[in-house]
């Protein structure tokens, strides 16, 4: 069937508006996706190389890795241009283009742009780049309207799953997983961000068995009994009104540029927080409130026993000290405004509308990448399983937005082997496994430290495992129906 203007009229309405920071609502959200795909060669390769000297850096330019990522690109473009030319409805854009970068990291990056016919119109990028052991598309911004659109499905579907499968790759979760970020303007307002961050240290099981696997990427909120303490404390601040400028001073661009004076205050006056809906006051006293929230989840919630702490080094590419609390199922260091530096590469963002120093942080200062990332995502089968993935997680943030506040919950069967592992692993014999898992954990805190963390602590996801394995069938069947009930619950 032929495309009629009518069929893009309705995709590309929204491109003028989506982008804009004051437009707040899900209908002008947009989304970041990158899924990822391996090849049985690409975990070999990497697994091989990498544990030779100098072989990482090998890796990023063996041809084998650099000759499949252009294979990919370019059977995507062929296959449009032929469904295209067949009239299929999915196609939507008049051209696919083909080009190729450097990464970040200087790493052979191809792309895929998709313009319209209106090339005053902003075409769809599709990038596709390297990581170790994989091949990770960037795809953003992407209006949240397309997500509805069972024709852009189909495209994401037809082009970017299919063809890496013909090529022999598979959907993958190593280095990777398929995470997605949401706009942050759309979780700036009321008490959006508190809430979901509360709903997450409520549901662990979306980061351990529903929509994720345990590992340290992607580290659930309530992985250790400190770390969940830590997002007590802080959800508990922002309803006692320490994050409100009226409390803490009004904050400028200076707070965010300089990344300080964002802490809660000691105490706050009466009346800065309704508790139904969040921060009174106009919508800059507002946003002021949840930004200084997000910003101080990073260093007083997030950063207590992240994933990978033990390899926070200066020589360590993307494992900075500023880097390392993005291991979690939910990530803010993309919760930045114009002028701050990119939180991987280091340039300037937005270099042209850095605000004044003393300018009043607001809405209109946050950078095009400001996001809220969801990294609790395992690969999705197919890009219907990702989309549908996206809108569950979409409609449970409107949900939160009708039921604002959300309680929190003091005690899990889940905490067993979660923040209670090792004591549910002594509870049934299990000293001499503690004593295994130690030994190893020192090794490895040793050697990814330099030298620098000489400790037994144990990963949180080792004793994830260690301990459900010691549990009685009875007790294991307790947590499953606590899993399966909870995720219910939070879905319906």
């Amino acid at each position: 069937m032929p495309i009629t203007q009518s069929d893009v009229d309705a995709m590309t309405e929204v491109l003028g508006d989506y982008r804009r920071q004051e437009m707040t609502d899900f209908s002008h959200a947009w989304v970041g996706m990158e899924p990822t795909f391996q090849s049985r060669k690409s975990v070999q390769k990497w697994t091989k190389m990498s544990a030779e000297p100098g072989g990482e850096d090998a890796y990023f330019e063996d041809k084998y890795m650099l000759r499949t990522q252009k294979r990919v690109v370019r059977k995507i473009r062929k296959r449009y241009e032929e469904q295209q030319k067949e009239g299929q409805t999915h196609c939507l854009f008049a051209r696919v283009e083909l080009d190729d970068d450097l990464d970040q990291w200087q790493v052979r990056r191809q792309s895929l742009l998709f313009h319209w016919a209106d090339e005053e119109l902003e075409p769809l990028e599709v990038r596709l780049s390297l990581d170790p052991e994989t091949f990770e598309y960037s795809i953003k911004p992407v209006p949240l309207a397309w997500f509805y659109d069972e024709r852009f499905v189909q495209f994401l579907e037809e082009f970017l799953w299919k063809v890496p499968r013909k090529l022999g790759m598979s959907f993958a979760m190593a280095h990777g997983g398929g995470q997605f970020s949401l706009s942050a303007k759309t979780v700036m307002t009321g008490s959006l961000l508190v809430d979901d961050i509360a709903a997450k240290l409520n549901h662990p099981e979306l980061a351990t068995w529903i929509m994720d696997w345990p590992n340290p990427d992607d580290r659930a909120f309530r992985a250790t009994r400190p770390r969940a303490a830590a997002f007590e404390k802080i959800l508990l601040d922002y309803w006692a009104g320490r994050f409100h400028p009226r409390a803490i001073g009004l904050l400028t661009a200076e707070n965010a540029l300089l990344d300080r004076g964002f802490g809660p205050a000691c105490t706050a006056p009466d009346g800065l927080m309704d508790p139904a809906c969040g921060p009174v006051g106009d919508a800059r006293e507002i946003f002021q409130t949840n930004f200084a929230f997000g910003r101080t989840v990073r260093w007083n919630a997030q950063n207590i026993h992240p994933g990978y702490w033990q390899s926070a080094h200066p020589d360590e590419d993307g494992y900075r000290p500023d880097q390392i609390m993005r291991y979690s199922e939910g990530n803010l260091n993309r919760l930045q405004i114009a002028g701050e530096l990119h939180v991987k590469s280091g340039k300037v963002l937005n270099q042209e509308q850095a605000p004044e120093l003393d300018a009043p942080l607001d809405l209109a200062l946050l950078t095009t990448e400001a996001s809220w990332e969801n990294r609790a995502q395992m690969t999705r089968t197919s890009a219907r399983d990702y989309v549908e993935a996206q809108l569950l997680y979409v409609h449970h943030l409107r949900h939160l937005q009708k039921h604002p506040h959300v309680r929190l919950i003091d005690s899990l069967l889940q905490d067993q082997i979660l923040c209670d592992a090792e004591t549910t692993l002594r509870r049934h014999g299990g000293e001499q496994e503690l004593n295994k898992l130690r030994r190893s954990a020192r090794k490895l805190n040793l050697e990814s430290s330099r030298g620098r963390i000489n400790t037994d602590w144990i990963e949180p996801e080792a004793l994830f495992w260690a301990s459900w394995k010691s549990l009685p069938a009875g007790e294991k069947s307790a947590i499953a129906r606590e899993v399966i009930g909870n995720f219910l619950t939070i879905s319906g």
